[in-house]
């Protein structure tokens, strides 16, 4: 394995999934041959980088270690990712598969092509999340397989191996002799399929993915901060800050939009400011005198639910905090945090003031019972739950 140079990128290279999720590595392929784009795809211009950085700064962050699977490594350089020489000498992408699950860190490795711009973060999430337990895990729509995005274990080398030595080439040939798991996609819940697994192999697709992509990107995203949409970015959940002044009524629309998201069917952190301080602890409870005797960590768990306290000498930044959420969710809710870099929908009452706390380069939306027409983004009446959780599903979980 190769190790090229990258500088520091600051939060978002240390940000990875805790827990078990982190015990999966993650590689680019990019290895194949081209022919039909007439030069090298990993390389080609796409929206100020190249596909391949694309690619990377789309899906590394959310990973503890990530690498690049290639035929050519020389050629990889400076890209920041620890680089792999295929390990056989024969052709086709079975070969790269083999490859990355060789060379991975950890028992289970994501494998990506790097000519599929629009996979997101949040279907990868899916894919490793539900991995667990199967050989193979790999997204299904339509009758059709995804092999060039899936979740592969080292228990298969041996197969893998075997299979192409014996001409083997389509790696999902060998799925039926292993134990093979399926995302089904066709509920759309996830996205598109035909959108997330879009490859670009020529130049007409090319321009117009890149299209596609400068589409979505020039859209509402581009007109938020850049240090929002860097934190949008290296956030390795998705997180949406609910703001406003104090008893303007944050925690009822949270409540609401909240309720309206789990209908949908999606999992939901919710994560609450205090800049007062405050106690989880019950004087005169056992944990409460672990702490006053001076433990770091107290914990105390139930059947039904647990909790940790830990003593912090200076306050967690929402991105350290977004890493700590060991749990399966597809998302966190704020309330509060209006200091931070989070994509923020603001709740303001009239009674209350006539101005927001925030500038509209920090705003997806507004809830409210009055207009600000200087603010160029979706407004909502402060009762308007379903819009308010469309807004959220389309912007903050419709691109992740």
């Amino acid at each position: 394995m190769e190790k090229t140079d990258r500088p520091d990128d600051g939060a978002r290279s240390s940000l990875f999934w805790p827990g078990a999720r982190s015990q999966v590595s993650l590689a680019l392929l990019a290895g194949g041959l081209s022919k039909r784009m007439g030069e090298d795809k990993a390389f080609v211009a796409f929206n100020d980088r190249t596909l391949l950085e694309w690619m990377r700064d789309r899906l590394a962050p959310i990973f503890a270690q990530s690498f690049i699977v290639t035929r050519e490594p020389s050629r990889f350089h400076g890209l920041g990712m620890a680089v792999v020489n295929d390990a056989l000498a024969e052709t086709g992408s079975a070969v790269g598969i083999y490859t990355a699950v060789l060379a991975a860190p950890t028992e289970r490795v994501v494998c990506v092509a790097c000519d599929m711009p629009f996979v997101t973060p949040r279907l990868v999430r899916a894919l490793v999340d539900r991995s667990v337990g199967f050989d193979v895990f790999v997204p299904r729509h339509g009758g059709n397989l995804e092999p060039m995005c899936a979740v592969y274990g080292k228990e298969t080398l041996d197969a893998y191996r075997q299979f192409i030595q014996a001409g083997g080439r389509r790696i999902f040939d060998i799925y039926g002799d292993l134990n093979t798991g399926y995302l089904d996609m066709e509920d759309g819940r996830l996205g598109d399929p035909a959108r997330l697994f879009v490859n670009v192999n020529t130049r007409t697709e090319l321009d117009e993915a890149r299209a596609r992509a400068a589409e979505t990107e020039d859209g509402w995203r581009v007109a938020l901060q850049p240090r929002i949409r860097l934190f949008m970015d290296a956030s390795p959940l998705p997180v949406v800050s609910f703001v406003g002044k104090k008893k303007s009524g944050k925690t009822t629309v949270v409540l609401g939009v909240l309720r309206e998201l789990r209908s949908r069917g999606y999992r939901v952190a919710v994560l609450k400011h205090d800049t007062h301080g405050f106690e989880v602890d019950v004087p005169g409870t056992d944990s409460h005198r672990f702490r006053e005797a001076g433990a770091e960590v107290v914990g105390i768990s139930s059947p039904d639910k647990y909790v940790w306290q830990n003593t912090a000498t200076q306050e967690p930044s929402l991105l350290e905090l977004a890493r700590q959420v060991a749990e399966p969710v597809d998302l966190i809710i704020t309330e509060g945090f209006k200091k931070q870099d989070a994509p923020k929908i603001e709740v303001s009452r009239r009674e209350r003031s006539t101005e927001l706390v925030s500038t509209p380069a920090e705003l997806i939306g507004i809830a409210s019972d009055q207009s600000f027409p200087a603010h160029p983004v979706p407004q909502f009446a402060l009762d308007d739950f379903r819009a308010l959780a469309d807004l959220v599903e389309q912007r903050i979980l419709g691109g992740v």
